[in-house]
């Protein structure tokens, strides 16, 4: 990227209003050979009848020759015109009703084709190495991970009053886009609640970066001159290790050394390089290959950049990681507030947040959720920041709780519900949830002075289940 502006090959330009709205007079439709041979044959027909009338006529002048046979006559011919004119509107109007359904149409397939573009293009040969791959493995979602069958979702996408919906939603955020910065400031919550909603996932490149501010970290030609420095052999060994392991289910990563797996070793490499007091940590992998999927290495690497700034995440991959403790500190504290019967069977159970709740904060539940409902929570905590990691915890131990408390084998009842608990999961439902729970930041940031009060107290009961 260098001209510092966002995205590459997987950024939707953003369109105007009006050309994404065209009116009925706004689309050139050229009229098909239906209606072609509609009015062809009207015009014959119309002729026909002139001539039958016109003999018809004839007739009647030398058969009656008084006055009042004449005047029936001129009554007769009005009335048959009428009939004529009235059969070419009626045609008329059907010509133009089938025009309005072309148009609509056409519109239509517009939004469909907008809507899809982030789908082809994970699929592109460019990005995905397809090989000698047998038929039935190369059915995928919209996002490239392999299934069995095309989802009931995807198959939505066909239907006409869901792709209006759509269209609306584009322009709404193609209107917040050009208005940003008094969205950011004055509408803020118009803006949040949308979000929540979600993102339209050909935009989502774009608002990513817009929300992680990525230009703010962006230096030219920075990306390249890391591609010239050593890396650690210690490093690179552990990286090429983890590529096999990230998102193996994805047409985009799942090739060995493929297209996918080399952008990913290069964005990590590339960090560990930038960032030697992290260097690479396990779960870097899979955050990353998120935003590989929306966006080229460049961008990629930038918006991990500022996840480790901006949103603090590099805290939780210092060595010793000093970050999480404390964070598994102020998450046992909203257990016990807002799931009080789950905290306390954990408490029983010896269940303590290491076993369960790591990769949460690590990975920001990359290695847990359905590609589908983890892009949801990519969207709201790029805008709101790291307390949507905890109301998304909660709301998982909330969903299970009734599980938790008819387990019958203590902790490995436990375990084995956490492990399922992600498995066919509805999203709104979970959002539902989330976003139910009072929490504010000025809570979040008590909880954790608390924490760095007590943190050397070893006697503190809930320091004791860290």
């Amino acid at each position: 990227m260098k001209d510092g502006t966002f995205g590459k090959d997987k950024d939707i330009p953003i369109q105007k209003k009006d050309e994404e709205n065209m009116s009925d007079d706004d689309v050139d439709l050229d009229m098909d050979d239906e209606n072609d041979d509609k009015i062809n044959n009207s015009s014959n027909e119309n002729n026909k009848e002139k001539k039958e009338l016109n003999t018809k006529n004839k007739n009647d002048e030398k058969s009656n020759s008084s006055s009042e046979g004449a005047i029936d006559s001129d009554k007769s011919s009005n009335e048959d015109k009428q009939k004529i004119t009235k059969k070419e509107e009626n045609k008329n109007e059907i010509i133009i009703e089938d025009k309005k359904k072309n148009i609509e149409d056409i519109l239509l397939n517009s939004i469909k084709n907008k809507e899809n573009a982030t789908s082809q293009k994970i699929q592109m040969a460019e990005e995905i190495n397809f090989g000698a791959i047998p038929d039935k493995l190369i059915n995928t979602d919209e996002y490239g991970f392999i299934i069995e069958k095309k989802s009931e979702e995807n198959e939505l996408k066909n239907n006409k009053e869901e792709l209006l919906k759509i269209n609306a939603r584009m322009e709404k955020w193609n209107y917040m886009i050009q208005n940003y910065e008094e969205f950011k400031t004055k509408k803020f919550d118009k803006l949040k609640s949308r979000t929540r909603k979600g993102i339209p996932d050909s935009l989502r490149s774009y608002i990513w970066q817009l929300f992680g501010e990525k230009n703010k970290y962006y230096k030219k030609d920075y990306f390249k001159e890391l591609d010239t420095k050593p890396i650690k052999e210690d490093i690179e060994t552990v990286i090429i290790k983890d590529l096999d392991r990230t998102f193996p289910n994805c047409q985009l990563f799942k090739d060995k050394y493929g297209n996918g797996q080399r952008k990913l070793y290069k964005v990590l490499s590339n960090y560990s390089k930038h960032n030697k007091k992290t260097g690479y940590v396990q779960g870097m992998g899979f955050i990353a290959a998120v935003f590989l999927t929306y966006m080229d290495e460049e961008s990629s690497f930038y918006m991990l950049d500022s996840l480790m700034d901006k949103y603090k995440l590099e805290g939780f991959y210092l060595p010793g990681f000093p970050e999480l403790k404390k964070t598994f500190y102020i998450l046992l504290n909203l257990e016990k507030k807002f799931v009080p019967k789950v905290y306390e069977l954990f408490k029983k159970e010896g269940m303590i947040p290491s076993m369960y709740a790591s990769e949460w904060f690590i990975c920001l539940f990359s290695r847990n959720l359905e590609f589908n409902g983890l892009v949801r929570i990519f969207d709201v905590f790029l805008l709101e920041g790291y307390k949507v990691i905890y109301r998304f915890s909660l709301a998982f131990l909330k969903i299970k709780e009734d599980e938790f408390l008819k387990g019958k084998d203590g902790l490995a009842s436990i375990m084995q519900t956490i492990n399922k608990s992600y498995e066919n999961i509805d999203i709104e439902n979970l959002f539902k949830i989330a976003f139910g729970f009072s929490i504010s930041r000025k809570d979040l940031d008590k909880l954790g002075q608390e924490y760095d009060k007590i943190k050397d107290n070893q006697k503190n009961e809930l320091f004791k289940q860290l």
